[in-house]
């Protein structure tokens, strides 16, 4: 049930590890842009913006920035950095891992479908029915549970057979566990519940270190409002076993394709341990062209044998990760060649966005080439720029601050008064504060946005009052604001490193694209942009 999701999941990982919608053209086939000789469309913008705008991109007022893309990836491809063996791993990976996914698309998820509710009611109730309501009483040995065995088969109830049994010290009991699915039950009690009836009693039934005693209080075979709550649940499990059924028979066709041939008397013969160099050479499988010698079998079921821990180290669990990985080798070969040989690549709705990864691919190599090479940050520049931008790397200092806070407005007023005819602060505040106001150091931005407003007014000494904040009248004494602090050099240098670098970096390829502009030959249709914009605004708004 969850084989398939794991089997196209690990295809996918194993293949990083080694949606466009196709749109009616726009305005025909008239050019927009002519750029080295080369024209572009309307159409061609229109799948370049859908691949390059990120959420919420605004839409921009010139193709100015499509320009440019297309004027380095032509630079890159006129130096041949197709060639490079990064680049062409790279652009192997993206499309054998999004040719998988629309194989997957193709042969499996559109042939996938909800079943109707009689199928799932019949799922729910076997895997999600009876809901049990049961009392337990659980003993300590044989002997109690002989005990309380006699007692229930002379008439005596369980909630009562404790007592008249006059047993002490129960391993537990109790006397309604609620509604419970079956499934929740212990394997050992759960055989025993579903064999009684309500009001029925059964036991002794061994679990764990005791005995138990069950008496089914209530049974429910499902509800519809219960079956509500776990039908979503039911809808993904039968998908998984559709995709499941699918996969197995895409495989099974494709194994007739490419004339699979499977040596099982060759893979019978690989055994743990070791493998000798005569058996080591011979053909296991062959799935087309591709031979595959059991060294590699052998090689392979061993790491995943270790990979499993020394708990799965027997022969048995060697021969489970053979045929294991024989099956694996089976499915991840002939579905990547099935999806690379259909060339998804070469139609909507690949691909536009294979062409885009391209060119995007193109652009990081004449990145790494030519412009990466030239971005040098010294010492010497880390400590200039410290210098001249020094404050964008200090912080306040902290505030001697003395607040004290009442909420007798009346008394709050007349203090006030004071304050403003020039009383000392401390000795204005004693009704409020007889104990004397404490001085505390603080950052400015830890008080509140209307406090940092009026002590930002304050000069060393002064002193605001009757400030009114929810219930309360605050008054404020600044006795003294610190100095500015500065993040010293050393803490801040791969911070300015990287911004250089960055910048740097972002300069060097202005400057290339202006270049590239200067000696190329573009020529603009405006028209066919305007109205392009107002097409494009149209569906996005």
């Amino acid at each position: 049930m969850t084989k398939s999701c794991g089997f196209w999941g690990l295809l996918l990982i194993l293949a990083l590890l080694g949606p466009v919608v196709e749109c009616q053209a726009f305005g025909g086939d008239k050019t927009l842009v002519t750029i080295n000789g080369k024209n572009f469309t309307a159409e061609d913008y229109r799948h370049w913006w859908h691949e390059w705008q990120e959420p919420d991109t605004p839409f921009p007022e010139t193709f100015d920035e499509f320009v440019d893309w297309m004027l380095l990836s032509q630079e890159a491809r006129d130096m041949q950095l197709h060639e490079n063996l990064n680049y062409r791993k790279k652009m192997q990976v993206f499309l054998k891992v999004r040719a998988l996914m629309q194989l997957k698309a193709e042969e499996v998820d559109i042939r996938k479908t909800i079943p109707p509710r009689e199928e799932l009611w019949q799922a729910y109730r076997e895997g999600f029915t009876p809901i049990l309501n049961l009392h337990m009483l659980a003993v300590t040995d044989e002997e109690q549970a002989h005990v309380v065995r006699s007692f229930l088969d002379r008439g005596i109830t369980l909630d009562k057979v404790a007592a008249a049994a006059g047993l002490k010290g129960l391993a537990e009991e109790l006397e309604a566990t609620g509604p419970l699915r079956f499934t929740r039950i212990p394997e050992s009690l759960r055989e025993l519940a579903l064999q009684l009836k309500v009001g029925e009693v059964g036991g002794p039934a061994s679990f764990g270190h005791s005995r138990y005693f069950i008496e089914v209080l209530d049974r429910n075979d499902g509800t519809d409002e219960d079956f509500e709550t776990v039908k979503q649940m039911l809808i993904q499990d039968a998908l998984k076993r559709q995709e499941y059924q699918l996969t197995l028979e895409l495989v099974e066709q494709l194994k007739n394709d490419y004339a699979v041939e499977v040596y099982n008397e060759v893979i019978e013969a690989i055994q743990p341990g070791a493998i000798d160099a005569e058996l080591a050479g011979k053909i296991a499988v062959k799935i087309d062209q591709t031979e595959v010698p059991a060294k590699i079998i052998f090689d392979a079921a061993a790491k995943a044998q270790k990979l499993r821990g020394q708990a799965r180290t027997g022969a048995e669990d060697f021969l489970s990760s053979k045929a294991r990985v024989v099956n694996d080798l089976l499915v991840q070969t002939l579905t990547s060649m099935e999806a690379l040989a259909r060339h998804y690549e070469e139609i909507p709705p690949l691909k536009h966005t294979y062409e885009f990864y391209a060119q995007h691919r193109l652009i990081k190599e004449l990145e790494a080439t030519i412009i990466q090479p030239q971005v040098k940050v010294a010492e010497s520049d880390i400590s200039v720029y410290y210098r001249e931008n020094s404050n964008d790397y200090a912080r306040e200092g902290l505030l001697e601050l003395a607040i004290v806070k009442t909420r007798e407005r009346e008394l709050a007023a007349k203090l006030h008064d004071r304050l403003k005819a020039g009383e000392d602060f401390f000795v204005v505040m004693k009704p409020i504060a007889p104990a004397g106001v404490e001085v505390k150091k603080l950052p400015l931005q830890h008080l509140s946005p209307q406090l940092q407003k009026e002590v930002g007014r304050l000069s060393d000494g002064q002193v605001v009052g009757g400030i009114e904040e929810g219930e309360e009248v605050l008054f404020i004494k600044l006795v003294r604001k610190g100095e500015q602090e500065f993040a010293p050099l050393e803490m801040v240098k791969e911070q300015i490193r990287e911004q250089l670098l960055n910048d740097r970096f972002a300069q060097l390829r202005t400057d290339m694209i202006k270049q590239l502009r200067q000696r190329s030959v573009i020529k603009a249709n405006r028209s066919v942009w305007k109205k392009l914009r107002k097409a494009l605004q149209r569906e996005e708004s």
